[in-house]
Parts: structure tokens; sequence; C-alpha cells
């Protein structure tokens, strides 16, 4: 167990009704620690908070970023197409039975942010020198930040998510992961954020293009 994704999501709860929120951190440790999540496990979700650190105090709403961050691969079926939605269903019942009020500006972000994961993709990655500094672009690049790790750890991601896709020959597999490393390469900016597109975005796109590479073999 994670106590310092237990002190997070405290944090992040506290002032809501403490016997919900405690039931619902052990369905997000059940759900987060399921078999056959090589990479989206606990482990993901610490790296995740490990790079929402270095831009908390500059978020609007932290809390809803957070929250957001928790939920967003609450379920993860990689055969499945509706999971985002899934998850944005999983926390308004969270939100509801915390009472947390339809209109408030928390749980619309949390929503908002959620719905936003389907798509990833925003005019700050779409346009050249364009710069995004709203929480949705933070919340993006957060999940996005692997991508430009070490060669080493990137080279442990790609095994873990391949494991996750097993279900799938191997054929497949190859080429529908190269249609995704292809399509990031070919937008302005894999990473919307000043923060990190300065980080991680030479670094992302070295890694892909050298995984494109050996997909093409």
């Amino acid at each position: 167990m994670s106590l310092v994704l237990e002190e997070v999501w405290n944090e992040a709860t506290s002032g809501l009704p403490k016997n919900v929120t405690d039931e619902w951190w052990t369905k997000i440790l059940q759900k987060y620690s399921e078999d056959g999540r090589s990479y989206h496990n606990i482990q993901h979700l610490e790296e995740k908070f490990d790079q929402l650190k270095t831009v908390k105090q500059i978020l609007k709403n932290a809390n809803a970023v957070i929250l957001a961050t928790f939920f967003h691969y609450y379920e993860y079926d990689p055969k499945a197409v509706d999971s985002e939605e899934k998850n944005s269903e999983h926390f308004s019942k969270f939100a509801d039975e915390c009472g947390i009020p339809n209109e408030s500006p928390l749980r619309s972000a949390v929503v908002d942010l959620l719905h936003a994961a389907a798509t990833h993709s925003t005019d700050a990655h779409k346009t050249d020198g364009m710069y995004g500094n709203e929480d949705l672009h933070f919340f993006l690049d957060i999940d996005m930040a692997v991508l430009g790790s070490s060669p080493e750890h990137y080279s442990e991601y790609i095994a873990k998510v391949q494991q996750e896709y097993a279900f799938l020959p191997e054929t497949i597999y190859r080429s529908l992961r190269l249609k995704v490393l292809q399509s990031f390469l070919q937008i302005p900016n894999i990473f919307a954020s000043r923060e990190f597109r300065e980080k991680f975005e030479s670094k992302a796109r070295a890694n892909i293009q050298k995984e494109v590479d050996s997909l093409k073999r």
C-alpha cells in the first residue's frame, strides 16, 4: 500500500465524509492492483503524482486535477473503448456519495478533465509555438511524461504496455502501436505546457522515434 498516495488522497478529500472517502480509497487500491495491470497500476499512479507535485502550485484547482488523476484509470480495460466514460461515471458516483453538488466547481472540473482524457488533444498540442497553462494541459502532460523519461525507463514502459495487450497477436499490436506513435511524431507538440515541453519534448521524440524504428524492422 502506498502511504504517499494515501496522504495525497486524504488531503484532496479532506472535508468530505471520511467513511465514504475511506471506502473509495480501498476501491482505488483494489482497482489499481488488479491482475493484468502491468503498467496502469499503483506504481504508475505514484509516478504521475511525482510529476503533479512539480506543478501543483500553479494549478488553478489542484484538488480537481488530483481527483481526476486518481479516477483517470480507475477502470482500465485495453479491450474496451468506453473506459473514459465509465471512469467519469465512477467519479460521479463518488461525488454523489460524498454529497458534492452537480453545480460544484470541483465536480464539474473533474468531469471536464476526465472527458478531455479521451481525445488527449488541445489547440496547444496542434499549434506551433503555442503553450497551454490551464489545468487541462497539465493533467494531460502528466499522463504523457513517461514518453520523455530516460531510455531505460522508457524501455520498461514499452514492455509493460505490451504485456497489457498480450491478448493481441504481436503483428497486430505492433501495427496499432506504430500508428499511435507516428501520430505523436506528426503533431507539433506532444506536451502542451511550457514546463513539460521544455523538460520532456525532445527526449520524448527521441524515445518514440527509436521505438518506431524498432517496430518497422
